[in-house]
């Protein structure tokens, strides 16, 4: 994981995760997966800030998006099967 705080986006192994979550240091998480999905379950902590944006939505315009993104912070995208965070990051 990039220690550098104003890199963005930042790629972690869930372990790397884990450690930012039980620390708590501060995190801004995209999750790009379907409503559904997020409702079912998230990512949480105390420490962390997450929204969430389907990757479908955010294949016509990113504009809308970036915009609730805080600038200099830490950002992890995440999906379902890395396919799709990986695409937005």
């Amino acid at each position: 994981m990039d220690n550098n705080p104003q890199t963005l986006p930042v790629n972690m192994t869930p372990e790397e995760l884990g450690r930012i979550i039980t620390r708590q240091e501060k995190l801004f998480v995209l999750d790009v997966r379907n409503e559904t999905e997020f409702k079912d379950w998230k990512i949480e902590g105390q420490a962390l800030e997450i929204i969430n944006i389907p990757y479908f939505d955010l294949l016509d315009s990113v504009e809308p998006a970036l915009k609730r993104i805080p600038e200099g912070e830490r950002l992890l995208v995440v999906c379902a099967k890395e396919g799709s965070s990986r695409f937005i990051a």
